[in-house]
């Protein structure tokens, strides 16, 4: 092959490679070209294994999020690693609610006879163990026997010696910043891990913490479904409006401050949105309070119906409420006020056979210096601009003037 149509292949080789074609057509030699071909299979070899590692994490990310199936989880890890971590050996362990006793909740290996057994409880009282607690981090024991001359009382030493078992990595699985077990890769061979398989086993690990954590197998707890329906409906109470189903005062407050604690952190500003039904009064004296109630209802609906995902809708009082639309932009802001305003003035409302038309006004204060980043201050103006909304007519959106 020529020296032109070599680097041509050479470059198609790359740019394959780039496209995630890790098997390209790469001519070798004994000369500069050649050994340049021979470096890229190299790396295109590497390449590979990272992808086929990444494959397989994303698999178990998969497996924590959509199966909370803890043994396809296991399966899953002990079946795709092999390529990328040595192992004879994969085990599970978790502590017991007590934090006394380390359970063996899953083991699997490539031989017979183990002396480890799902089911088996070891005392915290092996100081090994004591030792893994308190290194809360990764440790990798290159030579079991040298390790039970330090550790001679250790069972579960004793016993993956037994084993044929001669180095481990050992991973902590954290949840909520605690260790709540160990994941255990054991190879038959002497010093098997190095600093290199770390970073994999510690994203694994992290991966099985979660799905750990979520099932709340470490507490040894299954949550009662009914206890779980009443914690929310509790909260629902707690949290909002029992007439109209918005985030009540304390609740929209809440956010409020939380919001404004953000902005000051990440540098942006806030929009906050006081909103009031006019003439609420007139409609509760012509048509009663029952009627009243379904349109603060359906105003309720339809402002929580046309809000985004960053806008926060709360019941502020009587008529009035409160939109806080966090991160923003000004013409952002006054858009979101606008559809607001529309979505209550577009039709009017059916309460018992009678349709009652409403509208509602909007103040709207905006901060983005840190200044002006006061809850107090944005109500203010917002209440501001809401009086100016009403005084010049109704159904319509103000903004206060100034950032001060």
């Amino acid at each position: 092959m020529k020296k032109n149509d070599r680097i041509l292949a050479l470059r198609k080789a790359a740019e394959a490679m780039a496209r995630g074609d890790f098997a390209p057509d790469i001519p070798t030699g004994d000369d500069d070209i050649g050994n340049l071909g021979k470096s890229l299979k190299e790396l295109s070899a590497y390449l590979q294994k990272q992808s086929e590692r990444s494959q397989s994490l994303y698999k178990i990310m998969v497996e924590c999020n959509l199966n909370l199936q803890l043994i396809d989880v296991l399966n899953h890890i002990y079946e795709s690693f092999q390529e990328h971590l040595p192992y004879d050996r994969i085990s599970l362990a978790l502590l017991e609610s007590d934090r006394n006793k380390l359970k063996l909740h899953w083991s699997r290996a490539n031989y017979d006879r183990p002396e480890l057994i799902p089911g088996l409880s070891i005392p915290m009282t092996d100081r090994s163990l004591h030792t893994l607690i308190d290194l809360n981090e990764m440790l990798i024991i290159d030579d079991l026997n040298t390790h039970l001359q330090m550790y001679a009382e250790s069972r579960l030493a004793q016993a993956i010696f037994k084993e044929g078992i001669r180095s481990c990595l050992i991973c902590p699985l954290i949840a909520d910043g605690k260790p709540v077990g160990f994941l255990f890769f054991s190879c038959r061979k002497k010093n098997a891990y190095k600093n290199l398989h770390k970073d994999l086993s510690l994203q694994i690990a992290s991966q099985l913490a979660v799905i750990i954590e979520k099932t709340q197998l470490y507490k040894g707890i299954k949550l009662n479904k009914q206890l779980i329906a009443q914690k929310k409906s509790l909260e629902q109470r707690v949290t909002h409006d029992a007439l109209t189903g918005l985030l009540n005062r304390p609740a929209i407050f809440d956010i409020l401050h939380k919001q404004i604690l953000r902005a000051k952190r990440g540098g942006f500003g806030i929009a906050v949105i006081m909103i009031d039904i006019d003439h609420f009064k007139n409609i509760n004296d012509t048509c009663g309070h029952p009627a009243g109630d379904a349109v603060l209802c359906e105003i309720a609906n339809r402002l929580t119906q046309s809000a985004r995902s960053h806008e926060y809708i709360g019941r502020y009082g009587g008529e009035e409420f409160l939109a806080i639309i966090s991160p923003f932009s000004q013409e952002g802001a006054v858009k979101a006020a606008e559809r607001f305003r529309k979505a209550i003035a577009s039709e009017e409302i059916n309460t018992n056979q009678t349709l009652i038309p409403a509208t509602i006004s909007l103040g709207v204060a905006i901060a983005t210096g840190e200044e002006s980043l006061d809850e107090h201050l944005l109500l203010q103006r917002a209440d501001e601009a809401l009086y100016q909304a009403k005084h010049k007519g109704r159904n319509r959106v103000e903004v206060a003037r100034t950032d001060r």
